[in-house]
């Protein structure tokens, strides 16, 4: 019971201490623990990003270093909506899409935000 006891206070200690040294791992921890959760009952935590980058793939040509950035960019639904509020909203110079090919990707993000929107 000793013993249990013990492992209770341990664990609790844990999740309960914010110092850098056992935040960092616990964090860490509970990430790929979520991660694995997700991918294991194909729960989809990104849905706008997963559909924007599907949507690209689908109606655009890409190159290979333009696959790698949309990989890189649309990991999260979050960056989509930076990305769309960057370059559609401000028009800020992107190196990989311009003109007509942005104007397709800026049109794609906003489809994609609305059905999740509407969801």
């Amino acid at each position: 019971m000793k013993k249990f006891f013990i492992l209770v206070v341990v664990i609790l200690a844990f999740f309960t201490i914010d110092h850098p040294l056992v935040k960092e791992p616990r964090e860490r921890l509970l990430g790929d623990g979520i991660g694995l959760l997700s991918s294991t009952t194909k729960v989809d935590r990104f849905p706008v990003a997963t559909m924007t980058r599907n949507k690209i793939n689908k109606q655009l040509a890409l190159s290979r270093s333009e696959e790698d950035y949309i990989d890189k960019t649309f990991t999260n639904d979050e960056s989509v909506k930076l990305f769309e509020l960057r370059y559609c909203r401000q028009g800020d110079l992107n190196l990989y899409f311009y003109s007509e090919r942005l104007t397709t990707v800026c049109h794609i993000i906003k489809e994609s935000l609305a059905q999740a929107r509407v969801k």
